[in-house]
């Protein structure tokens, strides 16, 4: 059974969706590992109120592979010879930082991303839908198995979109959707909330 969403009560979809779009360039302009951590922090337990599961797993090995990948084009400091892979300061920095914006960018959406919101227009009503499928896949039951990359991507795909009910699918989404009220201090007291927390996080990552 899905947890329920507690944000939903305090903010509407909108602004909820508005903020975590204004925190997505704010937190890649951090340039402090440290500090970008210590946000994500911020970030998971935000999508832990918004009733949404984390993969740690997943996020940890992204970062992982990232970071591998840097190594591949040694730049500073040596830290460490491997061998075949020279471990070096820049590079391990780099990858390392660039793995977790990553990871931070996927749990703005996560957060602030919900199956009801509706943006107007036909972009909006695209891009409504394309977060919500995407929001689907990262919660899904059944994952991505390495061993079966193609195979069972193509199974959480078919039953996203199977193809005698693809041109429903967004019919029978939207008739699900509960839309978020908020309240009025949590519509203010939300994205100043960030707000707050993102400046605080510029004047450490200045000092």
């Amino acid at each position: 059974m899905r947890k329920p969403d507690h944000l939903a009560s305090i903010v509407i979809d909108g602004i909820r969706f508005w903020t975590g779009i204004a925190l997505i360039p704010a937190y890649l302009f951090i340039n402090s590992p440290l500090i970008k951590l210590l946000l994500i922090l911020f970030f998971a337990l935000s999508v832990s109120l918004a009733g949404k599961k984390i993969r740690y797993l997943y996020f940890i090995m992204m970062t992982a592979s990232i970071t591998f990948f840097h190594l591949l084009t040694p730049n500073g400091k040596i830290l460490w010879d491997l061998g075949i892979v020279q471990v070096t300061k820049g590079s391990l920095l780099t990858g390392f930082t660039k793995g977790i914006s990553l990871a931070g960018l996927v749990f703005i959406s996560l957060f602030s991303v919900t199956p009801s919101l509706k943006l107007p227009g036909k972009l909006g009503g695209l891009l409504g839908r394309m977060f919500y499928y995407f929001e689907i896949i990262l919660d899904g039951k059944k994952r991505v198995q390495a061993k079966d990359f193609i195979g069972s991507l193509d199974r959480i795909l078919n039953q996203i979109f199977p193809l005698h009910h693809i041109e429903a699918v967004p019919e029978a989404v939207s008739g699900i959707r509960v839309r978020s009220r908020g309240n009025r201090a949590g519509n203010v007291l939300y994205p100043l909330i960030w707000a707050i927390l993102m400046g605080g996080a510029y004047l450490l990552d200045s000092l």
